[in-house]
């Protein structure tokens, strides 16, 4: 045999030894932590049996949500006159936070809508009213004057009928007499429309004084309004947690203002879309603050029914981020509320334990586990920290 075959032979004889050696020691290594090496961390982790915690990263937030204040439809562009509140300030429901520049302007406009009302209410008052008392006395006056010369005008036509009938006359004569008498008793009935005319309201004429005074008041109505959307009120009662646009700046589509109401507090769970069969409402939860070791207390009040990608990342740079997601909303105790009032949209981890699940039952992983490196680090965290 060369010596190069010699070599060989040896070699191959020691590592196939070393596989046997390494394949019969494999049983006692993996129960002796000290023989395999592992921590005994670890390997506690792996003896317990797997708890039936759901965890997942989230966000604080007020229980209302964050809300961005902008004015109302008709005011892009508008620049802020004044701002009335300051970062922190606690507001009320329909407090003015912020004055728009364009607000002399609708005010202007609002005046001179309440002046087409004022001139329209007057006209109908005054054609309602008709005509004024002085003309309807002279009418009456006039009517009364062709009564009574009507009245002497029918005697004397009766004088001229008997003086004809006795030749004392010419017909001509009793002709004249007759014609002065008729043209009277035109005269006087004349003289009645035109008093019943001064008194008579028509109902036609008294409809168009109606509609325009209508007319009148949309108009005013419409420019109160939209006076109105130069004053930015707040919808809620809450706190100021930031300002975006201060007096002198155009309002581009940004908010001006975002507002929370921070009595409540939320932690925004983004849990894996295979965990939400096992969450309901009313599970307890319990959240600790990734910058600090705060530890807060809740209670699941809504499950999202929406899937999407996460928002809340980790540092790590083999984390899932495409992972899809459902939010689950944990609303914190009074205390835990208080205590990161001020922290809006801080990161958490939250552990949520449903309500149904045994402590000491062992379940088998999620199928995205064993895929998932975050995943497989949020659950051995949950396990330590229980």
């Amino acid at each position: 045999m060369s010596r190069f075959n010699w070599y060989m032979a040896t070699l191959g004889g020691f590592l196939a030894g070393s596989a046997l050696t390494a394949f019969l020691l494999s049983p006692l290594a993996e129960s002796n932590p000290e023989a395999s090496g592992t921590s005994s961390a670890t390997q506690n982790l792996r003896r317990q049996p797997e708890m039936m915690v759901v965890h997942a990263l989230g966000r604080l937030e007020p229980a209302g949500r964050i809300l961005r204040i902008v004015p109302e439809a008709g005011n892009d562009g508008a620049t802020i006159q004044e701002l009335l509140v300051a970062e922190g300030d606690q507001v009320s429901t329909g407090q003015v936070v912020a004055v728009l520049g364009n607000t002399a302007l609708l005010e202007a406009r609002c005046q001179e809508a309440t002046s087409a009302v004022d001139l329209a209410q007057a006209e109908l008052q005054q054609f309602a009213a008709g005509a004024k008392s002085g003309e309807i006395e002279a009418a009456q006056a006039a009517i009364r004057k062709l009564t009574i010369q009507f009245r002497s005008s029918e005697r004397d036509l009766d004088r001229a009928e008997q003086l004809l009938a006795k030749q004392a006359i010419s017909k001509e004569e009793f002709e004249i007499c007759r014609t002065r008498r008729d043209s009277l008793e035109a005269d006087c009935r004349q003289a009645e429309a035109e008093l019943y005319a001064l008194q008579d309201i028509r109902q036609s004429d008294l409809a168009v004084f109606e509609s325009r005074l209508n007319t009148a008041m949309a108009a005013l109505n419409s420019a109160q309004a939209t006076a109105s959307t130069a004053k930015v009120r707040s919808p809620i009662d809450g706190r100021i947690l930031k300002i975006h646009t201060y007096p002198g700046e155009r309002f581009n589509g940004s908010a001006i203002v975002e507002i929370g109401n921070v009595a409540e507090m939320h932690a925004v769970a983004e849990v894996f879309e295979g965990d939400v069969p096992r969450i309901s409402i009313g599970d307890t939860a319990r959240i600790q603050l990734d910058a600090s070791d705060i530890e807060l207390q809740g209670e699941v009040v809504e499950v999202g029914q929406l899937v999407a990608r996460k928002v809340v990342l980790t540092n790590d740079p083999v984390s899932d981020t495409d992972a899809r997601v459902v939010e689950v909303r944990v609303a914190l105790t009074p205390q835990s509320s208080g205590i990161v009032s001020g922290l809006s949209n801080s990161r958490v981890q939250v552990f949520i334990r449903p309500m149904h699940n045994n402590s000491s039952e062992t379940v088998a992983p999620a199928p995205h586990s064993s895929t998932s490196t975050e995943q497989q680090q949020s659950e051995a965290n949950g396990l330590a920290l229980q």
